[in-house]
Parts: structure tokens; C-alpha cells; sequence
């Protein structure tokens, strides 16, 4: 059967002024097929938020439940090569895709290895690493799998789970996620054990779990949907006045900052 290169995904026709979430598809799908499966999020949020779409930088076989359905809408891509994330390759495919957007990204939403990649990058920004995705204030998880990904090696340890769980639970208090997430979980998906372990990795008082009835897949009840839209919403605006409460508070130190030095000159 022939396959089809899909090269870009649907978008307006003009670019809006929204605020941008960064989307990570699954492995072995990709950012077309990913912004056909997030359908029903993204219309809940369209006066909200404009979706972001990214292709994964290695070719692979479709993953679970992508055929009959996405069948011949290759290339599949996924996040991950067989030695683990390859920094060299995502980070600057990430940085240029953001770039070329121009958008005001303000989170990062990611499905299965989607979501184990967006919570590194939050872990990343949490750690101060110079070259972090700071602009991500949030991040909404569905049906995430385990471990975690690091762009690099140090932040989450490139080893089979078991030996990685023993190294994250090891250092758990270093490691845990305090920027506020929400993970999205299937009581009827085959991977319902790793989204659980990824949900772990969160700090329980700045994450939440919410569990539908459902697959290794997106909501499709319009309720289940609307609760994860209101949710995100609330993880934005809960993160804007994180900024804007930053921002008074920069203005009032550098004017305390000018008094002192005032004094200490009459001194």
C-alpha cells in the first residue's frame, strides 16, 4: 500500500493572538494524525488557546491503535531512538518549530510518549537548566506512559524502568515535579500501570489525576472533555497571575534597590 507523507498539519487561515500550548503526539503517530486525535480538546479550547503541532524527528512503525484507522498517513514518528532521547536532534527541532510560530507559548500538552517528553521539559525549567523551555508554565498529560524523558541524561537516566525506578525513587525529593500538571488517565488502557507511575511524578499538591472511562485515547464524551478543557483553562489562568503578580513585585524591588543605594551613597 502506498504511504502518504502528510506534511502539514490543518491550521486558520490567520495566525490568532492567542495563547500557544506545544502538542506532542504519542509514538508512532504524528503531528497530523495527533491534531485529528485531540479534535474534541481543541474545539473546546479554541476561544482559548491555538494549538501547536509537532512532528517527532525519527521515523518508526504505527503505534498501538493507530490501524485500520491512520492507516497509510505515514511517516509514524516517535520521540525516542533505540538509545533514548536524543537532545541534539529534539531540543532544536522543538526551539525552531516555537520560533517559526512566533506564538506566545504558555504550556506544553503531551499523549503517551508525548507526555513523557513535556514532563522533562517542565522538569527542566524547574531545574534552571540554562537551555529550558521557560515559557512553559503548565502542562497537561493524557494517557502518559513511563518514565519520564530528558533531553538529557542527567535529568532522568537513560536505563530499563526497573533500574530507572530504583534511580528516581532514590533521589525522589530532588526529582518530583512541583509545576502544576494535570494527567489525564484510562481505567480500560493497556498502560493504565505506567500512567499512574508517570502521574507519581508530579507533587500531589500541585497536580491533578483525573480518570475516565476510556482507552489508551482522548476523551470522546463530551463532559470528560469539557472537564480536562476547564481544567487546562484554570492551569493557564492560575499561571498568568503567577506572572502578572511577578511582574509588580520586579518594579517594587528595583525601586527598594534604588533607596538603599541612595542611603548607602549619603552614608
Amino acid at each position: 500500500m502506498t504511504t502518504h507523507t502528510l506534511k502539514t498539519v490543518p491550521r486558520p487561515k490567520t495566525k490568532s493572538t492567542l495563547p500557544c500550548l506545544l502538542c506532542l503526539h504519542g509514538g508512532g503517530t504524528s503531528a497530523y494524525i495527533f491534531a485529528i486525535q485531540v479534535g474534541r480538546l481543541q474545539r473546546a479550547l479554541a476561544k482559548h488557546f491555538r494549538f501547536v503541532f509537532v512532528d517527532g524527528p525519527f521515523e518508526c512503525p504505527p503505534g498501538p491503535g493507530v490501524l485500520p484507522f491512520f492507516e497509510g498517513m505515514g511517516p509514524y514518528r516517535r520521540w525516542i531512538n533505540k538509545d533514548g532521547c536524543d537532545e541534539d536532534k529534539v531540543r532544536p527541532l522543538l526551539k525552531k518549530k516555537m520560533a517559526e510560530d512566533g506564538g506566545n507559548f504558555v504550556g506544553v500538552l503531551g499523549f503517551s510518549q508525548g507526555a513523557r517528553l513535556a514532563l522533562g521539559l517542565l522538569h527542566e525549567k524547574q531545574g534552571k537548566r540554562a537551555e529550558a523551555f521557560n515559557e512553559f508554565g503548565f502542562g497537561v498529560f493524557i494517557c502518559g506512559t513511563y518514565p519520564p524523558l530528558g533531553l538529557s541524561s542527567s535529568l532522568f537516566p537513560i536505563t530499563p524502568t526497573a533500574q530507572f525506578e530504583t534511580q528516581y525513587w532514590d533521589k525522589k525529593h530532588e526529582s518530583i515535579l512541583s509545576i502544576p500538571t494535570v494527567h489525564v488517565v484510562g481505567n480500560k488502557d493497556p498502560f493504565l500501570l505506567k500512567s499512574r507511575l508517570l502521574s507519581q511524578c508530579s507533587d500531589p499538591a500541585s497536580t491533578t489525576i483525573m480518570e475516565f472511562s476510556m482507552g489508551h485515547s482522548l476523551p470522546a464524551a463530551t463532559a470528560d472533555t469539557q472537564r480536562v478543557a476547564n481544567k487546562t483553562i484554570a492551569l493557564y489562568l492560575n499561571y498568568q497571575h503567577e506572572l502578572d503578580t511577578q511582574s509588580v513585585e520586579q518594579p517594587e524591588k528595583a525601586v527598594e534597590q534604588v533607596a538603599v543605594t541612595d542611603i548607602a551613597l549619603q552614608a
